[in-house]
């Protein structure tokens, strides 16, 4: 069937998403767009970069380019803008339409078609089954406090031998990164004790494990998986090296 266009941000998991569209809204929906351009310093934007760029070169083994491709969680369109430039035939979907805007003004810069770009819930994305070679979904379980549907929705519309692409921030990444949070993670597991189960907070990071039980729950296979930045190194939460730096050090 055709997708549904303007259905609402909330899907069957029953997170209301409006939390969550408003991290990629107005002023932060810029923020999140100028966070690809070249001149951008930060390790953050630095590793997105990486990110974007691992992903492609995955894609580009894997995917013929008449193949079809969606970017589920689309955001600002640095991924979907890449896709298209090298002739990957690709759909957009993401429930913030402040990032919709941004990355159809990115396709629109670089002359490329802004169409099929969809407004929904990646928890209940509104095409068929079947229908993709590839599908992408960065950074987006970070958000989603059950993210087992968000899996489920990308079997579900995945070909036989498809591609699924999955990344998340990794809750590894600040304990190995911050000699404060490593020393106290050993420590707590040295004398037995538990952490607290935290309430769920958009973005959060995810506990490696805990993401593979997951992919097996819905019937993913895990070919491979990549860790993408180190860094930036942090002591006690603090920055211990200039942006630049802390780049060099994390490649």
């Amino acid at each position: 069937g055709d997708p549904m266009d303007g259905a609402p941000a909330r899907g069957a998991a029953g997170q209301d998403l409006d939390s969550v569209t408003s991290i990629f809204s107005g002023a932060h929906a810029r923020w999140w767009s100028e966070l690809y351009a070249d001149a951008t310093p930060s390790p953050e934007a630095h590793f997105f970069r990486q990110r974007r760029d691992r992903v492609l070169a995955l894609l580009a083994q894997r995917v013929p380019r008449d193949g079809h491709v969606l970017d589920m969680g689309c955001g600002a369109g640095p991924v979907l803008a890449e896709l298209r430039a090298a002739g990957w035939r690709c759909s957009g979907l993401d429930a913030a339409p402040d990032m919709l805007a941004q990355a159809r003004a990115r396709l629109a810069a670089a002359g490329l078609p802004d169409d099929d770009l969809h407004q929904g819930d990646c928890r209940a994305a509104p095409f068929p089954d079947a229908s993709y070679d590839a599908v992408l979904c960065l950074g987006v379980i970070s958000y989603v406090e059950d993210y087992s549907p968000v899996l489920a929705e990308m079997r579900r519309l995945l070909r036989p031998d498809g591609m699924a692409s999955v990344t998340c921030r990794n809750a590894a990444r600040p304990v190995w990164s911050d000699p404060w949070w490593l020393a106290t993670h050993t420590a707590r597991q040295v004398l037995g004790h538990r952490r607290a189960p935290q309430p769920f907070s958009p973005g959060r990071f995810l506990e490696r494990a805990e993401v593979r039980r997951q992919f097996d729950r819905v019937g993913l296979a895990v070919e491979r998986e990549i860790g993408i930045g180190f860094g930036p190194p942090r002591l006690a939460g603090a920055p211990v090296l200039a942006d630049a730096a802390a780049v060099r050090l994390s490649d």
